[in-house]
């Protein structure tokens, strides 16, 4: 998958939770499955689907963050980068 078809995914992925409101912190896992499917529809790989979802969760807690360097303070939003 390539990276502009990627970020057109979880782009679509976090406006659909946005919209839907469903709850960013711990989401359950029918919550996750329902996502994975939704992002099935939009022609994400079955077997990128979970990594997709995830960082769809990401790109709203980042985006949210304010005034927050993700590059020095990855650690709070759970990312592999600090």
């Amino acid at each position: 998958m390539d990276d502009s078809f990627r970020n057109q995914c979880i782009d679509k992925i976090a406006l659909k939770i946005t919209e839907e409101k469903i709850p960013t912190d711990e989401p359950s896992s029918e919550t996750l499955e329902y996502l994975q499917k939704f992002a099935i529809t939009l022609g994400v790989d079955i077997s990128n689907t979970e990594e997709v979802v995830n960082e769809a969760f990401l790109y709203i807690a980042m985006k949210n963050a304010k005034d927050i360097d993700p590059l020095t303070k990855g650690d709070e939003f759970g990312a592999g980068f600090s």
